[in-house]
Formats: C-alpha cells, structure tokens, sequence
C-alpha cells in the first residue's frame, strides 16, 4: 500500500484505471451496437470493473484531508451562495508572502503558492461546480449497467422473435405443402369418384344380365323339373307295364304248354282215328 502512496504508484494507479474503465467503455459499446463478441467484451468489461473496484478497496490508500476551511473560512461555501445569502460578494483577496499576520512562515508560503497559482474563491468556487458536474456524469455513466441488461435483454427477446418468425415461416410452407397435396388429393378423389360411378354404372349392367340370366336359368329349372317328374311317371308306368309283361310272359307260356298238350292230345286222337 505505501508503494501507491508514491509518485510512481499513482502513475501506476492512474494506468491501471484508464485501462480497465477503456475496457468497461468497449464492453459497452460493442454491447450496445451489438458487434460481434459483444457478449465477450461485456464479460471483460465487468471483470475489468471488479478488478478497479477491488484495487480502490485494497490498494488505494485514504485521501489524507487537509482542513483548508480553517485558514479560508469561506472556501467550502460557492460564491453564488454566498451572495445569495448575504446579497453581495466580495473577493477576499490571499495573503502574500511577506504580508502574513500570524508569523506562521508555513502558512505565509503557502499563501505565496497560492496567489502565484491564482488560487481564489471564484476558481475555487468553478472547480468545486466542475466537480459537481463530474459527480453528475459519473453518476449517469452507473446507468450504463442498466442500458447494457436492457440491451441484453432486447438482443434476447430479438433473438426469441426472429426464432419464432422462423417457426411461423415453416409453418406456413408446410401449411402451402399440405394444401398442395390436398388438391392433389381433391383431384384424385374425383377421379376415384367417375371411376366409382362408372362401376356402379357397370355394377348395374352386371346386376340386370345376372337377372335375366337367373329368370332364364329358372326357367330351364322349371321345364327340367317337369321333364323329371314326366320321366318318373313314365318309369312308374313302365314299371307296371314289366309286371303285367310278366304276367303275360307267363300266362302265354301256360297257353304255349296248354296248346303244346292240346296239340298232342289231338294227335294222338287224330293217329287212333287213323288207325282204326
């Protein structure tokens, strides 16, 4: 710590600051027109702003406070509040070397390096207003954190939307796709449905040959069953007709043998008369 007390240490000090708030500032900038590695140079920013943060905390030794409003009472008073206040303003002008009242030789010299600096209230007055307006832009420039999660935010929602623009787009092509192929399909349909038609057509045809086809084969049915039942009559017939064939058969070789003996008896009736 006593090394950044020196001259050299503050140069130091001084270095390491500037380039680690110039790697802060490019974080930022590459975040916020979203160059490429943005989200890098973020990270390295941040780290950067971690690392001055932690050398303020530890390496940075206190600011030694010189009580200045002892010998200039009115020095931590603007002069723009001061005449407000007591309605005029007046310049209280140093004290040189050689014109010191307290016999101080420390504060006369003092004073000499102020006068021969041009050190006076009204400048002091400007710079204490110059740091107010530091103290203002510092404090604005803490609201780069904000913009930079804000952006983050954007480039992520930007991100989340041109993804679902490209979800959207392929929905649509394959919504045009499926209604490229439902007319296809419509015309295919209407193809199946003539072919339909034309079999139903052809299924009628078929329908009105099959009954007459079936009248006509009915028909011969019919006639073929008349024929049979004719047939079975006459074999019925016949069959009687064998039976009494037979009997006659029968009856006719009784009168053949009847006649065979009558003509034997008349032979021999016909030889006794012959022999007398």
């Amino acid at each position: 710590m006593l090394f950044f007390k020196t001259k050299r240490g503050q140069s130091v000090m001084n270095f390491l600051f500037s380039f680690f708030a110039a790697i802060v500032i490019a974080g930022a900038l590459f975040k916020i027109e979203h160059w490429p590695a943005a989200d890098i140079m973020i990270i390295c920013g941040l780290v950067a702003e971690i690392i001055v943060f932690l050398l303020m905390a530890f390496l940075v030794p206190a600011h030694e406070e010189y009580y200045w409003e002892r010998f200039f009472p009115n020095i931590t008073e603007h002069p723009d509040v001061e005449e407000r206040r007591t309605g005029k303003f007046s310049i209280t002008p140093l004290s040189m070397a050689g014109a010191s009242s307290s016999g101080n030789a420390a504060l006369d010299k003092l004073d000499d390096m102020l006068a021969k600096a041009d050190i006076t209230p009204a400048n002091l007055g400007r710079l204490s207003e110059n740091f107010s307006k530091l103290n203002t832009t510092v404090t604005k420039m803490g609201d780069i954190g904000d913009v930079v999660a804000a952006t983050g935010d954007y480039t992520a929602r930007t991100r989340e939307a041109a993804q679902s623009l490209v979800t959207l787009k392929e929905a649509y092509s394959n919504a045009a796709t499926s209604v490229g192929y439902f007319n296809s399909a419509s015309e295919s349909t209407k193809d199946f449905h003539i072919q339909v038609q034309h079999l139903t057509k052809n299924l009628s045809s078929l329908n009105t040959i099959y009954e007459l086809e079936l009248q006509d084969t009915n028909n011969h049915l019919k006639a073929m069953n008349a024929f049979y039942g004719n047939l079975v009559k006459a074999s019925q017939g016949m069959e009687g007709s064998v039976e009494e064939a037979k009997k006659v058969t029968t009856q006719i070789s009784n009168l053949s043998h009847n006649l065979s003996t009558l003509n034997q008896i008349y032979g021999n009736m016909i030889n006794a008369m012959h022999g007398r």
